[in-house]
């Protein structure tokens, strides 16, 4: 076996369950995930806990209800982890095992659909405490939150009402909980009646894997009440999968993916602790705070590139994502205090305007000991040629890569010949998009509260950051805006 399955699973064990020397330790797995289950066995072993050991029949899938020799060694368990292929018929078997475990156990972690590959990397080989802190930091930003606007790329313009409903985390589970591994996000049950709008998936669906085509769903007081797909067959499964019992419709919960190391893979399990997404579930929600829909089944269905806009109890209304990415807290500045800027982002398309760009914006944020962030906006070239539009071409990821290589490359070049900073005392940015836009959502993300950029060019790369690009910046951005001449 892989030292790293073993190394990773030890690291779940202590940090995130906190496993200790002589308690009672089940795993429960199945064929499909047995190496993985074996790797837990092994660390809790290693941990100088008592693991037992139960592997799902195949013969007997898919379960209704929990095996009789299974439950035989609940009553003993301290500390549990359910390791094996998330099935869609088997939802009600894994809730019911859930909380059988509950009833006794002291922590779970729960990992139906876990494969090898999320505890040797990614997912799973990350700095939890890291997480958690951050985790933590953003659910004590919801304090006091009565509803959350949802809004994305793919269409998503959702409301939902979440006043006394507290969020919860999986990234430290204490005596008496039980969360996912991998482990990576906070959740809350919205109020059941209170949704409002379209919610439009386009990552994932849980059990149902990625989807082919966006689903598109009507929600009207908390429940779906229309689902589009272009691609029909998909579209049958997803109304088979909310038909289950007559909640099955009804919202459940609202999550948020914090895990830097998670991949949007098709497989929920991972994709929910993505950062950068957003997944909203219809179904059970009994354990969550506050949550009353008792139905058999969860199901989560998740968005791309969220922003979230959060409303309080005292009236005021702030945005904590923006385009997946969390909004750094505002700066709580002293009105008596000479102004000062804390974080510059400079905008640069290496015309001469833009070069002055960034010597006024390092200018401003070495005077005001302030965070310098330089980027520069790549633009995709067209994806349909204009001479064979039935013709659509793929993005070259070794290309598209190379273009972000060459333009943070660039930008480096820039600073130090423009600028007196070391390398360590800058950000370079290369994202791909609209320049306008990005650069405004940009802002927020890095939580700027100044951008710089010029308003004119003279270089033929330069038009992308000329007058209409300037002034629709200015327009549009959450903070002061400097254009350069």
């Amino acid at each position: 076996m892989d030292e790293r399955l073993i190394r990773n699973a030890k690291a779940a064990l202590t940090q995130i369950l906190e496993l200790r020397e002589g308690e009672n330790f089940l795993v429960v797995t199945d064929d499909a995930t047995l190496l993985v289950g074996e790797a837990f066995r092994a660390a809790a072993e290693s941990l100088g806990a008592r693991p037992s050991w139960y592997v799902l029949r195949e013969s007997e899938r898919p379960l209704d209800d929990i095996p009789e020799d299974l439950m035989m060694l609940v009553p003993d368990v301290d500390v549990a982890v359910t390791c094996f292929e998330g099935r869609v018929t088997e939802t009600p078997f894994r809730i019911d095992l859930l909380r059988a475990i509950a009833k006794v156990s002291r922590r779970i972690g729960h990992a139906p659909g876990i494969t090898a590959s999320m505890l040797l990397e990614g997912p799973m080989d990350v700095d939890y405490e890291a997480m958690a802190v951050a985790a933590h930091d953003l659910m004590r930003r919801f304090q006091g939150a009565t509803r959350v606007t949802l809004t994305a790329p793919g269409g998503t313009n959702l409301v939902l009402g979440i006043a006394d409903r507290p969020f919860a985390t999986d990234t430290m589970i204490t005596d008496g909980g039980w969360g996912n591994l991998p482990c990576g996000e906070i959740w809350c049950a919205p109020v059941e009646d209170s949704v409002e709008g379209v919610l439009v998936c386009d990552g994932s669906i849980g059990d149902l894997g990625a989807v082919p085509s966006p689903v598109t769903m009507t929600v009207s007081k908390g429940r779906v009440t229309a689902i589009q797909c272009a691609d029909a067959p998909y579209r049958e499964q997803v109304i088979a999968a909310l038909s289950e019992d007559d909640a099955a419709k009804v919202v459940g919960e609202l999550g948020i993916g914090l895990n830097p190391g998670a991949r949007v893979t098709g497989n929920l399990l991972e994709d929910e602790k993505a950062y950068r997404t957003v997944h909203v579930a219809f179904g059970n929600n009994q354990d969550m705070g506050g949550g009353r829909n008792a139905s058999r089944t969860h199901r989560d269905f998740l968005v791309l590139r969220p922003t979230m806009e959060v409303g309080f109890a005292d009236g005021h209304v702030e945005r904590l994502l923006v385009g997946g990415e969390v909004v750094p807290r505002p700066v709580t500045r002293d009105a008596a205090a000479p102004h000062c800027f804390h974080n510059v982002l400079v905008a640069v398309d290496y015309s001469e305007a833009s070069v002055e760009a960034l010597r006024c914006a390092d200018a401003i944020a070495r005077r005001d000991d302030a965070t310098l962030t330089v980027c520069h906006v790549l633009v995709r070239p067209p994806t349909v040629s204009p001479l064979f539009p039935h013709y659509v071409s793929m993005p070259d990821q070794d290309w598209t890569r190379q273009q972000e290589v060459d333009a943070a490359e660039r930008l480096d070049d820039l600073v130090r010949e423009h600028t007196p900073r070391a390398a360590d005392a800058y950000t370079v940015l290369v994202p791909w998009g609209e320049p306008a836009s990005t650069l405004v959502e940009l802002g927020e993300q890095r939580g700027a509260d100044l951008i710089v950029l010029a308003n004119r060019g003279t270089s033929a790369l330069s038009r992308w950051m000329l007058g209409s690009v300037a002034s629709s910046v200015a327009a549009n951005a959450r903070c002061p805006v400097l254009l350069v001449r």
